[in-house]
Formats: C-alpha cells, sequence, structure tokens
C-alpha cells in the first residue's frame, strides 16, 4: 500500500455523474425499480422516513427525526427482525430508515390513542441508537456511503467525486464516471490522480449486510477494491441515490 499512500497525498479530481433518467418506466431494470415486502409498490421519497422505532408488547411507536409526534406503527417482517436483533430488551429505542405510507390511526385498540400510524412497507437501514449519527447525519449531499471494518474504512459517493478514510492511508479524493448498472446494484470506478494512479472500484449490491462491530443492518452490500487491496462492509443511501426519488 506505499504506492497508494503516495497517490492519496496528491490526489484531487472531479467526478462527473450524468444524471439518471426521471422516467422510472424508461429503466424497468434498475435497482429503483425493487418492490416492497408482500408484493407493493416502494412508495416514491415522500415514504422514507428516519427516526427512532420503540416496539413491545402492546406497543409499537415511531417518532420520525424533526418532529414531535409519535404514531402508530404497522410494522414488516424486514422491521421487525432488525429491531429485535439490535434492541437488548424490549421497548428499546432503535434508529431507523425506512419506507412507508403514512394513515389514519385505527379506530380501535393501542393505535386509537396516536394522531395517526404508519404502515411500514420496507427497511433500509436500522442503527442502535447508540452508535452514528442518527437524525444527525448528513445525507442530502450523496449518493452512497459505505463502511467496513477490520481495517475501518469509511467511503462517500458525492455527485462530483469519491471520498475515502482509513486510519491508515490520507484521506483521498478520487476522480470517476457516471455509475455502472449492475444486476442486481451499481459499480462505480475511480482513478487517483498523483505520482503513481490507483484504481478504485466500487461494488454496491442490494442484499443485507450487517455491520460485524455495531449489529447494525443495512440493506445494501459493499465490496471496495483499492489497487488490488479488497475490502468488504455495508452501504447506505443518500438523498442523490440513483432512483431515490
Amino acid at each position: 500500500m506505499r504506492s497508494f499512500t503516495a497517490a492519496a497525498a496528491a490526489a484531487a479530481a472531479v467526478l462527473v455523474l450524468v444524471a439518471c433518467s426521471t422516467d422510472v418506466e424508461d429503466q424497468p431494470d434498475s435497482p429503483q425499480d425493487f418492490e416492497g415486502e408482500a408484493g407493493q409498490p416502494m412508495p416514491s421519497q415522500d415514504g422514507v422516513l428516519s427516526g427512532m422505532l420503540v416496539m413491545g408488547p402492546e406497543l409499537r411507536t415511531f417518532k420520525p427525526c424533526a418532529e414531535e409526534t409519535e404514531l402508530w406503527v404497522i410494522p414488516v417482517e424486514s422491521v421487525q427482525r432488525a429491531y429485535e436483533e439490535i434492541a437488548r430488551e424490549a421497548y428499546a429505542p432503535v434508529f431507523v430508515e425506512v419506507d412507508g405510507v403514512r394513515e389514519a390511526a385505527p379506530a380501535a385498540g393501542f393505535g386509537a390513542d396516536y394522531p395517526g400510524q404508519l404502515r411500514l412497507v420496507a427497511l433500509l437501514r436500522a442503527e442502535s441508537a447508540d452508535e452514528g449519527f442518527r437524525c444527525g447525519e448528513e445525507l442530502s449531499d450523496v449518493l452512497f456511503k459505505a463502511s467496513g471494518q477490520e481495517p475501518f474504512w469509511h467511503l462517500r459517493v458525492f455527485a462530483d467525486r469519491i471520498s475515502l478514510a482509513t486510519p491508515d492511508i490520507p484521506p483521498t479524493i478520487f476522480a470517476g464516471a457516471r455509475p455502472t448498472l449492475l444486476e442486481n446494484g451499481w459499480r462505480f470506478e475511480s482513478l487517483s490522480t498523483g505520482p503513481e494512479s490507483v484504481q478504485l472500484r466500487l461494488d454496491l449490491s442490494r442484499e443485507q449486510c450487517s455491520d460485524s462491530m455495531t449489529g447494525s443492518v443495512y440493506t445494501w452490500m459493499a465490496t471496495l477494491d483499492i489497487g488490488g487491496d479488497v475490502r468488504r462492509g455495508c452501504a447506505w443511501e443518500g438523498a442523490l441515490a440513483p432512483g431515490r426519488r
């Protein structure tokens, strides 16, 4: 990795991403066309919510970020399973990002005491309330974030660059191209600049991924190749992710 370190110190470039078509029907094979659980179509971005989920006997609530209101929750299997994996006990808060549909509160039952309910469609990610930035994480300017352990690495894919940081490598910016559509995800290929060029390839596949250190659950698996050094981890979507409207 010595040559990579030398290249990283001088790396600076621009990644140009050609905007994806806004007509979903023009891209029927892209990962954006996944259906929700039980075959429901995925909601638009208006249905993507982040916040704290609390579940236990006779209680299922979700408090969206930047809102004071708690909603009654109609869960799906992916959310239920992730909550049970991360929560140390019943009623422990877990940070989640989900696709869901807001509805009126039920007329009877435990949910009737809430101002509304959220019918969940699918899980995007679930993290311990004690880990990460939770509601404070900035995702408005990125396509994806990805990270892995042993050795630790963290990567951000922006609209104009790819930024990589690890304890053993200086922060590096890579040049690159528009994402390449794979059968079940996306590929980003980038090249650093400097005395020695280093190739970066990031493959993202749509499948469940668990962080080995924190236990957090994601729905994208990441494989990072830096000049032949392959590292694996998980990824999650930013607001500019392809297909996220």
